[in-house]
């Protein structure tokens, strides 16, 4: 069913690029919606506000199979309940955000018929889907969500069905709590006083340091989304900060902190370190040599 469908994307940022280029490969025909031009689709764009939607955009958005919400949560929530007006029987709707709680509570104001999903690839939209995880949140499903899913299977994509609690739950552990952590140290970087070269440091800072480089020449807004939307974020940052805190105590009770973390985790963690000593071999940042 998702072959030849006719898909409206809206939002031609990266994800609905990304989500375009790949539906393409399905014969499926694309157009976006857009508040302004964009490079390279101007044949199949239609320049509107997707909280005031154009009768072109609105048109567009009735005759089509698919429909794809790749907006920011400023715009996606306003711009939803315009395009429920529009939609026919049997459309699958897709939002892309990055959290899942708020989105699901939309469903109510769907048309009975209209299939929904949550669709948050975990990774960033300029890398390869093959094996990488992405998460599924089936709000209502339907034979056209199900083509859908199966769809994505092709790319060899790691689908990870959840509900939107538990997508939330999982992601503020996972993804919220790296991204306070490295946020943190970009704080501290940023308010060193010293000449030396940042990439001075030991490997695991060079690990840090590269997805520290990473998040700060990618987009704020999802960023700060992630933070400010998710239910579970204030847990999870207060998880961190009282864990930071027990590193403050006497070495005895350091010490048995620690330990009781490595007789819990470490287990595990073996492909991780595996991982950890392949990536280590060899400098992530080659400094030259100092007489």
């Amino acid at each position: 069913m998702v072959q030849g469908s006719q898909v409206t994307i809206i939002g031609a940022g990266r994800v609905g690029l990304k989500l375009a280029e790949l539906l393409k490969t399905s014969g499926s025909r694309i157009r976006f919606v857009d508040h302004g031009r964009v490079a390279d689709i101007d044949e199949d764009l239609i320049v509107s506000d997707a909280m005031n939607l154009t009768q072109e955009a609105e048109s567009a958005i009735a005759e089509s199979d698919i429909v794809v919400l790749a907006l920011p949560f400023t715009v996606a929530e306003v711009a939803f309940t315009s395009v429920c007006r529009q939609l026919k029987r049997d459309t699958l709707l897709i939002e892309t955000l990055s959290v899942k709680t708020r989105p699901a509570s939309w469903a109510a104001t769907l048309p009975r018929e209209v299939e929904y999903l949550g669709l948050n690839p975990l990774f960033g939209p300029e890398l390869a889907w093959a094996n990488r995880p992405v998460a599924v949140v089936a709000y209502r499903s339907g034979p056209r969500l199900e083509s859908f899913l199966q769809f994505l299977r092709h790319t060899a994509a790691s689908l990870v069905a959840l509900d939107a609690a538990a997508h939330d739950q999982l992601l503020a552990q996972r993804q919220l709590a790296t991204h306070a952590l490295l946020l943190s140290l970009a704080s501290i970087l940023r308010d060193e006083n010293t000449a030396i070269p940042l990439e001075v440091g030991p490997p695991p800072y060079h690990l840090l340091l590269a997805a520290v480089g990473r998040m700060l020449t990618g987009t704020p807004e999802t960023f700060a989304e992630i933070q400010t939307e998710n239910p579970f974020a204030p847990t999870v940052r207060l998880r961190l900060i009282a864990a930071l805190e027990r590193l403050g105590g006497d070495g005895k009770e350091v010490l048995d902190y620690l330990r009781s973390e490595w007789s819990d985790l470490a287990p595990r963690l073996k492909p991780a370190a595996a991982t950890c000593e392949r990536l280590f071999a060899r400098p992530i940042f080659p400094l030259e040599s100092t007489e």
